[in-house]
């Protein structure tokens, strides 16, 4: 994979990548006992901090603003929005999995704020690419929220990005481990946006969509790729996919920007979900993403980086994610022994004749690359 360089364009040197960070982040938190706490980005900073001292000057972290409620409305239902509000202020649930507390409403609004100031650096041309953390809801659609997301701030970006600067091709690959639900459903019809998503079998896993069959509608039918995996899927079988699966796409669908959309929870360690990427696969993701961005969109990238719900793993994983953006050639240790299980190679067979060849099948009319 290529390495990058600080980009100098006139008297102005652009920053390789934006870090949209504040401490504020840690305010979204849904409590005691709750998979997705707040001490999240502490723990992820300090631990960036760390690991990248010695290339501090290809980072620069940005102070994230608050989106406006005209910005949340982009993608999202004003009667939503305004129960999201209520029901915050009486300490309620969005859905079970969801609690809602006072200011929770103010805080979505930070996350989101931070996707949007990493396109308008990105577009500015004040950086090249731009990582958002605590972002990444994908769960949420126009008029739901639910899987500890509120609004959908991948989808936002990408309106906005459709909107204002007039783009007509954005390309969202979503690592999550969970099916990416909501950024399907907002742009099930849109064929200016190219949404692929890897994740869990979603007969095993939360939200329970994210099948082959799901390629969306209208004018943005074969515009939806979802890519369902076996549980215990690890470094051969996700290499296996984005060969397959997201470099022909990207190239075909030739995009202006690149999103990526996903933390640590495909890992498998992990305590919600059941797959079995280990921290090359993190640094993995961060390298294609990366490459495929240089050679198609000028280096124009936007990464959401949140969930995970090992906090043993999450930081070395997130890190590992950046370093692989960056094209640094560094694998983090693993905080935790990796089973006997992982990589075996009966998964990839699997994946590769039922689920690849489906996927292929079921979109051969729609792409070359496929045919």
């Amino acid at each position: 994979m290529g390495k990058f360089h600080v980009l100098n364009s006139g008297d102005v040197t652009l920053t390789e990548i934006d870090i949209m960070f504040s401490e504020d982040m840690g305010k979204y938190d849904f409590g005691p006992g709750h998979p997705f706490r707040g001490d999240r980005f502490t723990n992820f900073i300090e631990r960036f901090r760390e690991e990248l001292l010695s290339v501090r000057s290809r980072f620069e972290i940005v102070e994230p603003r608050y989106a406006t409620e005209e910005e949340i409305l982009l993608v999202h239902d004003p009667l939503y929005v305004d129960y999201v509000k209520k029901t915050a202020a009486r300490n309620g649930f969005l859905t079970l999995d969801t609690p809602l507390s006072p200011g929770m409403h103010e805080q979505a609004k930070l996350v989101v704020g931070a996707a949007l100031g990493g396109v308008e650096r990105i577009m500015s041309g004040d950086a090249l690419k731009a990582v958002v953390i605590g972002g990444g809801m994908h769960h949420a659609g126009v008029d739901y929220g639910g899987g500890f997301c509120i609004y959908n701030d991948v989808a936002i970006a990408a309106k906005m990005l459709l909107e204002k600067y007039k783009l007509e091709r954005i390309l969202i690959i979503d690592t999550d481990a969970h099916a990416g639900n909501g950024t399907e459903d907002i742009f099930y019809e849109e064929p200016r946006v190219l949404f692929i998503s890897l994740h869990q079998d979603p007969r095993t896993l939360y939200p329970g969509k994210g099948f082959i069959w799901e390629i969306g509608s209208g004018e943005g039918k074969g515009y939806t790729v979802c890519v369902p995996l076996p549980p215990g899927s690890g470094y051969d079988v996700y290499t296996l996919v984005m060969d397959e699966i997201f470099v022909p796409l990207a190239r075909e669908f030739k995009p202006q920007i690149i999103f990526r959309n996903g933390g640590s929870d495909p890992h498998f360690a992990d305590t919600l979900t059941n797959l079995g990427l280990s921290m090359k696969g993190f640094s993995m993701f961060g390298r294609y993403v990366g490459e495929m961005s240089g050679e198609l969109c000028g280096g124009k990238e936007l990464d959401f980086i949140g969930s995970g719900y090992n906090p043993i793993v999450l930081p070395n994983a997130w890190v590992s994610i950046i370093l692989g953006l960056a094209g640094i050639d560094r694998i983090l240790p693993e905080p935790v022994k990796p089973p006997l299980w992982l990589d075996d190679p009966k998964l990839v067979e699997y994946t590769k004749s039922k689920v690849i060849e489906e996927i292929k099948l079921t979109l051969r009319d729609y792409w070359n690359c496929f045919r």
